[in-house]
């Protein structure tokens, strides 16, 4: 595993629960506004090993009972279940957030009971995936396959998007809105400027059934 860090504390990230968050390096995206571009694809992360993070979640076991495994992406590393599987053996529930491109590894960690949450983005609407993500590579069927794995799981999840001024348009949320079913989470962000993507304003934008965090 490639890892890039661990907080020991988040109130936002585990629905209703306080939990760690840890860090996974490296992502098969390239978007220009993500706040954790440098771990997801520059070379100016440097890494933690495995032992330390496994050393730091055992402290916390007293305080916590979840953590939040993120990135970049965590599904792009083979030995992701390896890694969650020693952390649920200490008795967390695990959140993973992911962009949706590998089902497989998804579908692995659900029918092995490794995770207990999912959070998915889900960018934009097919067409713009490519201006969002900044790959050429056409992800969509993958996604789609992650979306309906999530769907007929008995696991927790969520979708949420995060709304790009000068990438993302209208009809992404709009497409976003339709997309939901009855009674599913979905959510919604603003970017903020990062070192190498500015937003020149601000969007006023109207949700009807989404929830703006």
């Amino acid at each position: 595993m490639l890892l890039a860090g661990i907080r020991t504390f988040s109130f936002v990230d585990y629905p209703k629960k306080i939990s760690a968050v840890v860090y996974t390096a490296g992502c098969n995206f390239r978007c220009k506004w993500c706040h954790n571009w440098k771990i997801a694809y520059s070379k100016e992360y440097e890494t933690i090993s495995e032992e330390i993070i496994l050393n730091k979640l055992t402290e916390l076991k007293k305080r916590l009972n979840a953590v939040c495994v993120t990135g970049g992406e965590p599904t792009i590393h083979n030995n992701l279940p390896k890694f969650i599987s020693k952390i649920k053996n200490m008795g967390y529930l695990i959140k993973l957030d992911t962009n949706g491109t590998n089902p497989d590894m998804i579908m692995h960690l659900i029918q092995s009971d490794l995770i207990d949450y999912v959070a998915m983005d889900i960018k934009a609407k097919p067409e713009n995936y490519y201006k969002l993500i900044n790959v050429p590579k056409n992800y969509w069927n993958k996604i789609t396959e992650t979306i309906d794995i999530l769907r007929n799981s008995n696991i927790d999840y969520e979708f949420r998007m995060t709304y790009v001024p000068g990438l993302s348009t209208e009809e992404d949320v709009e497409f976003f809105e339709e997309f939901l079913l009855e009674n599913e989470k979905g959510y919604i962000t603003i970017a903020n400027s990062t070192e190498i993507y500015k937003i020149k304003k601000k969007e006023d934008l109207k949700f009807k059934n989404l929830i703006f965090r």
